[in-house]
């Protein structure tokens, strides 16, 4: 998406929520709570948790919630309540599965959704890992066509810069390195399938910035928006709305959508329909 691009959080359980925690677990701090670029190589290399939790961790050490990944679909199932697609990158295989709530999505939900079971088409997933019975699997929030190669290309990139930025943090508190992550990208070029875009157009994702980062007074007023707004609807809620209700708090207009983007870099939020609607990761 031009400008905001997304990120999420989602708590437990196969059904995506998006209202705090519900298995009685202490609440996520801002960096976990972030969305993770990831290949599906990190996927199937990430450490499962020895207390039988189900929290998986990537190699190099970042807790792996939700994701964010690029991939081609090979093969998709509908069912009565639930969309299977197989999907790779050129560094491995995946399963998606995604919860179809008739009636309740928005079209343009569905629209971007019916787009993104098309063979050979290029998408973007955003969810969370699970494990069945041995078997990884994405529960995805979100699943739409990306825009163009350049969607691919981008995400790719932001692979390794969010590891990049993730090992410079860890040398400045513990001048320690973090161990390697082996995502896979070198093989992307010469494995990956020629691609195709779907037919429903959404936006090349933002920069890589992340000016204020979590936890800002006008931060936590942004999200609480989001979060307030978005709560009961899967199409998120307009910029124009949350910065509607954020100024009346005394911040000025510019800064908070300076704000919704930094939050969109940084994972906190993530796009929906458009460039133009967000939607909490939670």
């Amino acid at each position: 998406m031009s400008g905001f691009g997304g990120g999420f959080e989602n708590s437990g359980g196969d059904t995506p929520s998006r209202v705090g925690s519900s298995d009685g677990k202490p609440r996520r701090n801002y960096d976990e709570q972030t969305l993770i670029p990831v290949t599906i190589k990190m996927i199937l290399n990430a450490l499962g948790d020895p207390s039988g939790q189900g929290e998986m961790s990537l190699k190099d050490g970042r807790p792996l919630h939700m994701v964010k990944l690029v991939a081609a679909v090979r093969n998709s199932e509908e069912r009565s309540t639930n969309i299977f697609i197989d999907v790779e990158d050129g560094t491995g295989f995946a399963q998606i599965k995604v919860w179809v709530n008739e009636g309740d999505d928005c079209s343009a939900i569905t629209q971007l959704r019916q787009a993104a079971c098309r063979d050979h088409t290029y998408i973007r997933i955003i969810g969370q890992v699970k494990e069945y019975d041995g078997q990884r699997q994405i529960v995805a929030n979100d699943v739409r066509p990306v825009s163009s190669g350049n969607e691919v290309t981008y995400h790719f990139l932001e692979v390794a810069y969010s590891y990049e930025k993730y090992l410079k943090a860890q040398k400045a508190n513990s001048g320690m390195g973090a161990g390697g992550m082996g995502y896979g990208i070198g093989s992307m070029a010469s494995n990956a399938p020629p691609l195709q875009t779907g037919g429903v157009g959404v936006g090349a994702q933002g920069g890589f910035g992340g000016g204020l980062g979590g936890g800002s007074a006008l931060n936590d007023a942004v999200l609480q928006a989001v979060k307030e707004a978005g709560a009961n609807s899967d199409c998120g809620v307009h910029i124009n709305d949350i910065a509607s209700r954020v100024s009346a708090q005394g911040f000025s207009e510019g800064n908070i959508k300076n704000a919704i983007q930094d939050l969109s870099n940084e994972g906190h939020i993530y796009s929906t329909i458009d460039e133009f609607h967000v939607q909490y990761a939670a």
